[in-house]
């Protein structure tokens, strides 16, 4: 697995978790706190996935997701959840574009198998 990886959350601890994670998977990784920040980056670089947490502080996830898929349709994002699974989200964020979800309380091997199937199946589709 080698993809150019934007981790976007408010914790720490969780941007690190992602970040060691898939370095270790061989991934180039970078980071952000805030949904305007993940803007700002994609628009300067590009990126083949975006993980980014739903509930974030200032502008949400949700809506980031959705500038990101304007500014660049084919980059592939992930949302991140600790919140469970609520419906009205889920069918917003595939609306904009959200190719899956990764829940914070998932092991560490079904983050990454999970990862995986939606970053390929996201790209065969641009394909």
């Amino acid at each position: 697995m080698n993809y150019k990886i934007l981790v976007v959350d408010d914790e720490a601890p969780v941007r690190e978790l992602f970040n060691d994670l898939f370095k270790k998977e061989g991934c180039s990784v970078k980071t952000a706190s805030t949904g305007e920040e993940s803007v700002e980056m994609v628009a300067k670089e590009d990126f083949e996935v975006v993980l980014m947490d739903i509930k974030l502080t200032g502008m949400s996830g949700l809506e980031a997701l959705k500038q990101i898929k304007e500014l660049k349709p084919a980059t592939v994002v992930i949302m991140i959840t600790g919140f469970g699974y609520d419906e009205d989200l889920i069918l917003k964020s595939k609306e904009y574009g959200c190719a899956g979800y990764i829940g914070k309380n998932m092991s560490i091997s079904q983050m990454i198998t999970s990862f995986k199937l939606f970053a390929q199946t996201a790209r065969a589709k641009v394909k």
